[in-house]
């Protein structure tokens, strides 16, 4: 009986070390991406890869100025993500679309010639039907009628003056709603200073600040080769850019000896090419999302607006 017990007490163990070992694998086992772009001044290629557990889930991809091609392989199966005979489908759609109309404006040009006669016949008997119509109205208006429709003095001054009551009325009832407005405005900015300005925001915020810096980090390739040539016809502008990627550089410690960039002055210019590699471990991502939500600060935030 004890032997019996022993046995499924080590298969339960045996269970557990592989669901411990499966889990440990797939959140701390890498996942490699490698990216390439050529960019001139008519058309750009990028192509990407990227692998997960010894490449049986692997993502590949090209995008270019003429077509996009993505595709998924999982435990060797493909996945088409976009299809390549997009523009061939749209092309066919296109001149079935032109033949159709060609035969539409054929019936309707057939269509007019038939009822062009027609309708000289209708509008020729229309004009002396009116012409009728205006002598009988000739004959049977009167100067009394007319004095019988027009209104009295004393009722457009009655008009009048309901009218000017009504948008007084209503320029009244409007500067009500427009002081209510601005009383809820200000109290709603009152309230986004306060809660700005609070301690616990402010930690929150540099407390998240600092974890997303060190997912991007934790994210970002770990080599980078790179021929560019970058220039603006202001020459201000350019120097902003580089000054920019100075600082980018200085903050993912970048080593810019890997990285050649020409500067332009003088024109409008973005050309060269540029290859990345790098990889991530899913374990390391899921623990700074954990402390960042966990975090009291932004755990009450997150309370408070939810």
């Amino acid at each position: 009986m004890i032997h019996i017990l022993l046995m499924i007490l080590k298969t339960i163990g045996i269970i557990l070390l592989a669901i411990l070992a499966l889990c440990l694998l797939i959140l701390f086992f890498p996942v490699t991406y490698q990216v390439r772009g050529q960019l001139n001044e008519n058309n750009y290629q990028i192509s990407v890869r990227c692998g997960w557990l010894f490449h049986l889930i692997h993502f590949g991809g090209k995008f270019t100025n003429r077509e996009n091609k993505a595709r998924l392989r999982i435990f060797g199966v493909p996945i088409n993500l976009l299809k390549e005979k997009i523009k061939n489908e749209s092309k066919e759609k296109k001149s079935s679309d032109n033949k159709v109309e060609k035969e539409v404006l054929q019936v309707n040009e057939q269509l007019q010639g038939n009822t062009s006669d027609e309708k000289t016949e209708q509008t020729q008997q229309k004009q002396s039907d009116y012409q009728e119509k205006e002598q009988q109205e000739e004959g049977n208006n009167k100067p009394d009628d007319i004095i019988e429709d027009k209104k009295t003095l004393v009722d457009k001054i009655r008009n009048f003056i309901g009218t000017t009551h009504e948008w007084m009325q209503k320029a009244v009832t409007f500067l009500k709603n427009a002081l209510k407005n601005l009383k809820a405005t200000y109290n709603k900015a009152k309230e986004f200073k306060a809660f700005v300005t609070a301690n616990t925001t402010k930690e929150a915020y540099h407390y998240g600040k600092e974890i997303v810096l060190k997912a991007i980090k934790h994210i970002f390739p770990r080599k980078i080769r790179a021929d560019v040539q970058l220039g603006f016809e202001e020459p201000d502008i350019t120097g902003k850019v580089l000054g920019y990627i100075a600082m980018f550089f200085a903050v993912f410690h970048i080593n810019p000896k890997k990285i050649s960039i020409e500067p332009y002055f003088d024109k409008n210019i973005i050309k060269g090419n540029i290859k990345i590699k790098g990889h991530f471990l899913i374990g390391v991502l899921l623990i700074y999302v954990l402390k960042f939500y966990f975090k009291k600060e932004i755990h009450d935030i997150i309370k408070k607006f939810s």
